[in-house]
């Protein structure tokens, strides 16, 4: 008795929709809907992390297929973590006084492993409010400027034993103190747009990294440095911002190795890559990735989202070529998750809001 395409019904869906089972040349089953094919391939499980997602989302960038995902997903929000903590996790690194992310973005570099304590120092800007200062926006500095800048601090530093050195990525700088020091610090994404006295360095020499941020403002004061960026028209950089301290010697051994691909350009994944010992696939857009299995992919910038990876994402999973789609966003260190499914971009029902509202800006 041959099947009968009344039958037959799609889960929830009222309509009947006829299918059979066909083989290509290959022998691999596809399922034929209607008029269209499908091909059935292996499970494909991804994670797309997006740091710093707030600078995207007040771009106001049009990005319709993104406001379909959000609007036909289901959200979890992580209130207590920042991405950087939420990439730290997923590969098993433990916490230190703060996520190890220095020396763990210095492995991704092959730098040195040298003794000591590590921070990540970011050049910022820091913005007067009626009466407290709000951390505004980190300062992108060119790699000559950067290198003037830790040449200055070097120079300044010098009796204090604090060495800085500029990041090979030429955004960020590091800072090395010879001693162990006991001190807790907030991500960059955790304090932007909020007030820096409530986010200053913590614990038992947290005193004494907010009388060094203080002696960097006066340093930074009408330099040269910001006379130049003021010049060309961009914001001075009025302060640094440590985070993501740790050391080297006290980052825990990788308990097993880690079954999913990892796609990233970044100093931080590339060194939990490292300290994992898996490797790690340039990222250019989703249309040039080769995916199968469980793959983990760390965007390190936010251009062209939509058409590189929103639009074609969405076409996947109407496609069926993703069994699951996380997309996990860092938004003023919080880490707001996105759960899709291929049946979730049937839910037409769901209306299109705007996009800020999934991430509760209003309330951070």
């Amino acid at each position: 008795m041959g099947l009968n395409p009344s039958n037959v019904c799609e889960n929830s869906i009222a309509k009947c929709i006829f299918f059979k089972a066909i083989y290509g040349l290959s022998g691999t089953p596809r399922l034929c809907f209607g008029l269209f094919v499908l091909e059935m391939s292996d499970d494909l499980n991804l994670d797309v992390y997006f740091p710093q997602f707030a600078q995207y989302l007040l771009s106001g960038d049009h990005a319709p297929a993104f406001a379909k995902l959000c609007a036909v997903g289901a959200w979890e929000q992580d209130a207590e973590h920042a991405l950087e903590a939420s990439l730290c996790k997923q590969f098993g690194v433990k916490k230190q006084a703060d996520w190890p992310v220095a020396p763990l973005a210095l492995m991704g570099e092959e730098a040195q492993q040298a003794a000591g304590y590590w921070f990540v120092v970011h050049p910022v800007h820091f913005v007067l409010q009626r009466d407290y200062f709000t951390l505004g926006d980190a300062v992108r500095l060119n790699a000559d400027e950067l290198k003037l800048l830790a040449a200055l601090l070097n120079q300044h530093f010098a009796q204090d034993a604090l060495r800085f050195s500029p990041s090979k990525a030429d955004d960020f700088l590091y800072l090395h103190v010879n001693d162990d020091v006991d001190v807790s610090t907030y991500s960059l994404s955790e304090a932007m747009g909020r007030d820096v006295g409530k986010h200053m360095p913590l614990g038992k020499d947290g005193m004494k990294f907010q009388s060094l941020l203080n002696e960097v403002q006066m340093l930074l004061h009408d330099h040269p440095i910001n006379q130049a960026l003021e010049e060309r028209g961009l914001l001075a950089v009025n302060s640094l911002w440590l985070s993501g301290g740790g050391r080297f010697e006290a980052i825990n051994q990788s308990a097993q190795k880690p079954a999913f691909k990892l796609f990233a350009n970044d100093a931080l994944s590339m060194g939990l890559a490292k300290w994992s010992g898996i490797s790690c696939g340039v990222v250019q857009d989703y249309a040039s990735l080769k995916l199968a299995g469980d793959v983990v992919i760390v965007l390190a910038n936010n251009t062209n989202l939509e058409s590189d990876w929103f639009a074609p994402m969405l076409k996947s999973l109407k496609q069926r070529e993703l069994e699951t789609l996380r997309c996990h966003f860092d938004v003023h260190g919080m880490t707001f998750t996105l759960h899709l499914k291929p049946r979730d971009t049937w839910k037409f029902w769901r209306k299109l809001k705007p996009i800020t509202t999934y991430f509760n800006l209003a309330n951070t």
